[in-house]
């Protein structure tokens, strides 16, 4: 029998022969999902001076000290109209008040602003009924943007907000990580089509696309050695996704064609269940991972070890939400490997239950599809009991027990 590879120690393994995904520069309007490759910082404050946020008159604060409901305080009106387009810059004397409009810059001197439902306007005079604390209704230097922000930090997937925050620095750029894949779909009964319409190479670049690996490309090869080593040694991506052809019996001919490549690193046979057949090699610094066929391995694999493995990279790709829920019946596992359970998460009363979703095996499509979590048995646990609290990964919303029932 082939020896198991313990998942952890494949991980910390191969990044030691791993590089990050090469560096490219692209439009700062088409980066949003991307992963940044630089540490960017804000470099100036919004607004740069005090600034209302109100329509109203700018005042000294202790000009209007003593203004109350009947004994208001009378300021001479400064003619004009200050409005977030002016340029100019004026000072404002003691014993004045200017008209102010919603988003300008306060003139010097001014401290705060009456809101113009709470002033009488009466010829060249403004009448305030309200005594004023310094700074009210008015946005100080550095509240809306700030120097020395984080907008986005190396291996950060850059989000809406980012997207802002380079923009309003003048960027037009920004240097991001080419996280791209590409995907070989193998098998002989794929070519000829007698294969009830092959989905797994969709479902495994669908969930890559989601943590923003660039596909670029989804090819099909028989079961052919030379024909795989020739696609291999063709591909440039971070990353290759092989599918199909990893069984431990003779007929791993994708594990064959990689080691035909020579690569710096390379292990076959994982300690999951399900996903246990999957390789993982390292060529040139780039990731080389042989995947079965059926989608429930498949998926543990890019789960169970994909996704922690990008992670501890440098790549800070989004983890699933996780909710604690109360098992309805027993999970087993073998001893010494990690399981990848499918459960169907739903509320009753006010608590959360895990029912397991044990429809067939690793090709079971319909466990993922009925279920909307999956629940991670660690290698030292044989599994969980009926009524053990467990965490779980869920990549659809919890049902309702009004919901329809499997």
């Amino acid at each position: 029998m082939r020896k198991l590879h313990s998942v952890g120690r494949v991980i910390e393994e191969s990044l030691k022969f791993l590089r990050l995904p090469s560096v490219i520069k692209v439009p700062v309007t088409d980066s949003l999902g991307l992963y940044s490759a630089e540490d960017v910082y804000s470099s100036f404050k919004l607004p740069p001076r005090p600034k209302t946020v109100v329509d109203g008159y700018a005042v000294r604060s202790r000009d209007v000290e003593a203004a109350g409901p009947s004994t208001p305080v009378v300021l001479r009106k400064i003619e004009g109209v200050i409005r977030p387009s002016s340029k100019e810059e004026m000072v404002l004397p003691e014993g004045y008040a200017a008209k102010i409009e919603t988003g300008a810059l306060l003139p010097e001197g001014a401290d705060a602003v009456v809101p113009i439902e709470d002033v009488v306007e009466k010829e060249d005079r403004v009448y305030i009924y309200k005594r004023l604390a310094q700074w009210e209704n008015v946005s100080l230097p550095g509240e809306e943007y700030d120097t020395d922000i984080r907008i986005v930090g190396q291996g950060e997937r850059i989000q809406p907000h980012s997207v802002a925050g380079l923009m309003l620095e003048g960027k037009e750029t920004v240097n991001v990580y080419d996280f791209s894949a590409s995907i070989l779909n193998i098998g002989d009964e794929i070519i000829s089509q007698t294969f009830f319409r092959p989905y797994t190479h969709i479902f495994v670049a669908s969930w890559l696309k989601t943590l923003g690996v660039n596909v670029s490309s989804i090819d099909f090869s028989p079961d052919s050695v030379e024909h795989i080593v020739s696609w291999l040694k063709k591909r440039k991506e971070w990353l290759t996704v092989l599918i199909g052809g990893t069984s431990m019996g003779g007929h791993d001919l994708t594990v064959q064609a990689i080691n035909k490549l020579e690569p710096e690193y390379i292990v076959h046979g994982l300690a999951l269940q399900p996903g246990k057949t999957a390789c993982v090699a390292v060529k040139d610094g780039r990731l080389i991972l042989a995947i079965s066929g059926l989608p429930v391995a498949a998926l543990s694999t890019l789960e169970v070890f994909f996704r922690p493995l990008a992670r501890k990279l440098g790549m800070q790709v989004p983890l699933l939400p996780t909710i604690r829920a109360k098992l309805t019946r027993r999970i087993s596992v073998k001893m010494g490997v990690i399981g990848f359970a499918r459960v169907r998460v739903y509320r009753e009363n006010e608590e959360y239950y895990a029912e397991p979703v044990m429809l067939g095996g690793s090709g079971a499509l319909a466990s993922l599809l009925r279920g909307n979590g999956y629940v991670i048995v660690p290698e030292g646990v044989e599994g969980y009991d009926e009524g053990e609290t467990v965490e779980v990964n869920l990549y659809r919303e919890v049902e309702n027990i009004g919901e329809k029932n499997i």
